[in-house]
């Protein structure tokens, strides 16, 4: 997303800390991190969060949101994701492509019969495909970046744009052929949105709160120039006059509906770390879309001047010599959101300063991820011989009724506890089996046509500890 211009004040330091489910030492080590880390960065505040592959969590925060008085940032607080947000509209859209009611080859032509309305003079070519809307190589004008774009928003900072709005009053001639080169353009995404509505009868932000947000009980995601936004945020700081100094500029901020509702599809959701987090995993673990709707999403090209390569809605970088997938996001806050397949973890840092961009949140990204996976590393190293290879397998995946759970046992063992959750860690079922020989052992659960649909984790521990965690779907 376009970035708007910043400074920053001398930080007050606070400390805030949730760490539900989290060892406490973990806890205290990422808490740790996080703290240093904003005070390298100098940033005025940070919000973090990891989710795990048992689906517990840590979140963190530390610094300071209001400036008079002075009220440090918390847990609870949401910051604007900015351009995290495409990733969103990109999961939509590939739903869309598995239910058959778009294909990602289709054109502009085929799916915007407004296009010669809102664009006369031509200038979006009727050929780009959807996956090049995706991909940023359909070579259309980025809205975002006229010269008169903000200039215009900020006449009436009230109003709502819609993006047949945006791109008729903002649309430039194109940057090259559709599919000939790579770049950036929030204009792809508006498009996205208009496509979305089209397909469904319904707006993105519908689509998202149907299809996302309310079956992962998701409550602090929202774009609140088009729903309500009732959660706390972090106060951004700004600087308005260009005087190089920020102030708490909050109360405009969130006033400024032309600014929020032209971001959009491409940009305009707020949230706390940790709903991202949930989210972020269980997209790319793979939860709602197909395999192969997923293998499209991670196919990446080169993004040339960037140090990171693009897919569908999806940056794809390395930390620490690990792959992973997630996005930036700057629009006075900034956002870096990724995730490790490799360790089936998410790290999200959100930053209410806007004089740092998403580029500089990926040190307080790489330091997080070192200290789990030492912290990882080192618990591993203690635990008994044979017990981290247990192996399970869930048939049938989706189930219904029942679902057969098969453990391949190391070593024997004292006590295996099973143990089947639903998306807000609430306990629905329980197996617990007693004195097992070394080898195959089955679990069975039933009465399960009760619950709800959606996703579900299942947990072993033997002797009490967490071995194995598979999601498994209703």
């Amino acid at each position: 997303m376009k970035k708007l211009l910043l400074s920053v004040l001398v930080p007050v330091v606070f400390l805030s800390i949730s760490s539900a489910q989290v060892p406490p030492a973990l806890a205290a080590k990422l808490n740790h991190t996080l703290d240093s880390m904003r005070l390298k960065l100098g940033a005025k505040g940070l919000g973090a969060a990891i989710f795990m592959p048992d689906n517990s969590e840590w979140t963190g925060a530390s610094g300071i949101s209001a400036g008079n008085p002075a009220t440090e940032v918390t847990t609870d607080d949401a910051f604007l994701i900015g351009s995290v947000t495409k990733m969103i509209t990109s999961a939509c859209v590939l739903q869309l492509a598995d239910e058959g009611l778009l294909t990602l080859e289709d054109s502009l032509g085929q799916w915007l019969d407004t296009l010669p309305v809102i664009d006369p003079l031509g200038y979006i070519n009727r050929k780009v495909t959807i996956r090049q809307l995706l991909r940023h190589q359909s070579g259309i004008y980025d809205v975002l970046m006229h010269p008169n774009n903000q200039p215009t928003l900020l006449t009436d900072v009230s109003k709502i744009w819609t993006p047949e709005e945006l791109i008729r009053q903002f649309i430039s001639p194109p940057l090259f052929n559709p599919g000939a080169k790579w770049s950036y353009s929030n204009t792809n995404y508006f498009l996205l949105a208009m496509i979305i509505r089209k397909a469904t009868g319904k707006p993105f932000y519908q689509n998202y709160r149907e299809r996302f947000f309310q079956p992962l009980d998701l409550q602090s995601i929202a774009i609140p120039a088009f729903e309500p936004l009732d959660v706390p945020v972090a106060h951004v700081w700004l600087d308005t006059t260009g005087d190089g100094v920020t102030e708490d500029v909050h109360n405009f901020y969130m006033g400024y509906l032309a600014l929020n509702s032209t971001a959009g599809a491409a940009g305009g959701y707020f949230s706390t770390p940790r709903d991202v987090a949930e989210w972020l995993s269980t997209y790319l673990r793979g939860d709602f879309v197909s395999a192969a709707r997923m293998a499209e999403a991670k196919t990446t090209v080169v993004a040339p001047g960037q140090p990171i390569t693009y897919g569908l809605g999806l940056m794809r970088n390395t930390f620490l010599g690990l792959e992973a997938f997630g996005h930036g996001g700057d629009l006075a806050y900034s956002a870096s959101a990724w995730y490790f397949p490799t360790l089936d973890i998410s790290i999200v840092v959100l930053n209410n300063d806007s004089k740092k961009t998403s580029w500089t949140l990926i040190p307080t990204v790489t330091a997080l991820l070192k200290t789990y996976r030492d912290w990882t590393t080192a618990t591993a190293a203690e635990e008994p011989a044979g017990v981290g290879s247990v192996a399970m397998q869930v048939l049938p995946n989706p189930f219904n009724d029942a679902m057969t759970v098969s453990l391949d046992l190391p070593i024997s063992a004292e006590e295996v506890e099973l143990r089947l959750t639903d998306a807000l860690g609430r306990l629905v079922q329980t197996q617990r089996r007693h004195d097992l020989p070394a080898g195959a052992a089955a679990f069975g659960f039933d009465g399960l046509s009760r619950l709800a649909a959606g996703v579900y984790s299942l947990t072993a521990l033997v002797e009490g500890r967490m071995v194995r965690t598979v999601r498994v779907v209703k």
